[in-house]
C-alpha cells in the first residue's frame, strides 16, 4: 500500500509539473489544476492582501520616493517608487475574490488598499507641504490625463500579474509593477490637495482608479479561466462578466473623452504651427508655442522672433488656423525683434572688451597685492599705467638701507617673473638723486 501511494503522488507531481511547463494562458485553462495547488494559490494572493506593519512602512516608503520623483521629475526615481509598492497584493486580492466569490478575501483585500491609498497621500501631501519645490513638473503632468491607452495597459498588465501569481513567476511582476503605475497617482492626488490643483487630484484619482480596476477585473478573467471557483454556477460566471463588461464600459467613457481631447489638441498644434509657419519669413523662428482647447475654442500662446514686426501676425492666424479647424482660435502671439549681424557684431566686440578689461583689472590687483606683500612697499607708491601694462613703484634708493633695498628689489623681481607680460621699474618720481631713468607719462587707472 505505501508502495502504491508513493507511486501514485509521484504521478500526481508529474502530471502537475507537465501542467506548469505547458502553457502560460489558453494551456492553463485546458489544464486540471489540483485542488491543493489551487489552496495555496488563493493562500498566497490572501497572505499579499494583508494590513500589517510591513505593508504600511512600504507604502509610506513608496509613496515618499514617488513625491521626490514627480518633483524632481526624474523617471527613474518614479520607477522606484513602483517598485518598493506592495499595493498589487491587494489589488490581486479583489480579482481573486471576485473570481471565487469569496467575501472575506475581497472585504480584507478592499481594507488594505483603503488604508494603504489614505497612507500614500498622507505621505505625499506632508512632503509636498514642507518642500520649497512646488512646480508643475512634465512626471507629475503625465499622470493628471488618463486615456483609454492606459486602460489597456492595465488590463494586459493584469493578466501577466495573474498568470504570474498562478505560474509562480515572481520575475514576471516587476515589470508588471513598472508598466501599471499605482503609488505615482495617488502622490499627484497628494500635489492637486496641497497646491489647490483640482484638475490635478481628479486626474491622477481617475488613473489610479482606471489602473485598479482593470488590473483586478483581469485578473479576475484570468482565474476563472484557470478554473479558480469551479463551484460557481452558469449564472455566477454570467454575472461576473456583466458587472465586469459594465464598470469598464462605464470607466471608459471619460478615458475616451480624455483621448479625444489630446487627439484634438495635437492635430491643432499642428495646423496652428504649420499656419504660423507659413506667415513667418524665412530667417524667423518660432521660439515658443502652446496650443490648448478651451471649452469650444482653440486657445494659442507663443513668442517669435522676427526681423520685422507685422502688426496683423496674430489676426493673420487667427483667421488661417480657425478656418482650417472649424472653432474660433484665440491668439496671443508676442514678436521680439531679432538682432541684426552688425548689432550682433558689436554686442560681440563689446563683450570682449568687457572680458579683457575685467582682465585687466584682475591683473592690475594681482600686480599690487605681489608688489606690497610683507609691507615694505606701500601701495600709495605704486603707479600703474594698465594700458601700457606698466607698473612703477616710486622709492627713494639713497634712503634706503642696504636690506630693505635689497629686499624691495627681491620683492619687484619675482613680481616681474610672475607677470612676464607687464614691466615692472623702480623709480624716484620725485625727481631725487638716485632716479634710474626720468620719470614716464603714468596713466594711473
Amino acid at each position: 500500500m505505501a508502495s502504491r501511494s508513493g507511486k501514485s503522488g509521484s504521478d500526481s507531481a508529474t502530471n502537475h509539473a507537465g501542467a506548469e511547463r505547458s502553457g502560460i494562458f489558453v494551456d492553463l485553462s485546458a489544464q486540471e489544476r489540483t485542488d491543493e495547488s489551487r489552496a495555496l494559490t488563493l493562500a498566497g494572493v490572501a497572505r499579499d492582501a494583508r494590513l500589517d506593519r510591513q505593508f504600511l512602512i512600504l507604502i509610506a516608503l513608496a509613496s515618499a520616493i514617488a513625491t521626490l520623483g514627480l518633483l524632481q521629475s526624474s523617471t527613474a526615481v518614479v520607477i522606484g517608487a513602483m517598485l518598493v509598492s506592495p499595493l498589487m497584493g491587494p489589488i490581486m486580492g479583489v480579482g481573486f475574490g471576485v473570481a471565487t466569490i469569496d467575501l472575506g478575501l475581497i472585504r480584507r483585500s478592499l481594507v488594505t488598499l483603503a488604508a494603504g491609498m489614505a497612507l500614500a497621500v498622507l505621505v505625499a501631501m506632508f512632503i509636498i507641504l514642507i518642500s520649497p519645490i512646488q512646480d508643475v513638473t512634465p512626471e507629475l503632468r503625465a499622470r493628471t490625463q488618463p486615456t483609454l491607452m492606459d486602460l489597456g495597459v492595465a488590463v494586459v498588465g493584469g493578466i501577466a500579474g495573474a498568470i504570474a501569481i498562478i505560474r509562480n513567476m515572481s520575475g514576471v511582476m516587476v515589470g508588471v509593477a513598472i508598466a501599471t503605475a499605482l503609488v505615482p497617482p495617488l502622490a499627484t492626488v497628494g500635489f492637486g490637495i496641497v497646491t489647490g490643483r483640482a484638475d490635478f487630484a481628479t486626474g491622477a484619482a481617475l488613473l489610479f482608479l482606471t489602473n485598479t480596476l482593470a488590473i483586478a477585473f483581469a485578473a479576475t478573467i484570468v482565474a476563472r479561466i484557470n478554473r479558480f471557483g469551479p463551484s460557481l454556477t452558469p449564472q455566477h460566471t454570467a454575472v461576473q462578466l456583466v458587472g465586469i463588461i459594465a464598470t469598464l464600459g462605464v470607466l471608459s467613457i471619460p478615458l475616451a473623452i480624455s483621448l479625444d481631447n489630446i487627439g484634438r489638441e495635437v492635430r491643432a498644434r499642428a495646423i496652428v504651427q504649420s499656419e504660423l509657419a507659413g506667415l513667418l519669413q524665412p530667417r524667423d523662428r518660432i521660439e515658443n508655442l502652446n496650443v490648448s482647447i478651451v471649452g469650444d475654442n482653440v486657445s494659442v500662446e507663443g513668442v517669435v522672433l522676427v526681423d520685422k514686426f507685422t502688426p496683423s501676425l496674430g489676426d493673420d492666424l487667427a483667421k488661417a488656423s480657425g478656418q482650417r479647424l472649424g472653432r474660433e482660435v484665440l491668439v496671443d502671439m508676442a514678436q521680439v525683434k531679432r538682432q541684426t549681424n552688425a548689432a550682433e557684431e558689436s554686442q560681440d566686440q563689446l563683450n570682449r572688451r568687457v572680458s579683457a578689461l575685467e582682465q585687466r583689472d584682475a591683473e592690475v590687483e594681482a600686480i599690487l597685492s605681489s608688489l606690497t606683500v610683507g609691507g615694505l612697499i606701500g601701495r600709495e607708491s605704486i603707479l600703474i599705467d594698465a594700458q601700457a601694462r606698466r607698473a612703477i613703484v616710486n622709492r627713494d634708493r639713497g634712503a634706503e638701507a642696504d636690506e630693505v633695498a635689497a629686499a624691495k628689489d627681491r620683492i619687484v623681481a619675482e613680481a616681474q617673473s610672475r607677470f612676464p607680460g607687464w614691466l615692472l621699474q623702480s623709480a624716484n618720481l620725485e625727481g631725487a638723486t638716485g632716479a634710474s631713468e626720468p620719470a614716464p607719462e603714468v596713466n594711473n587707472e
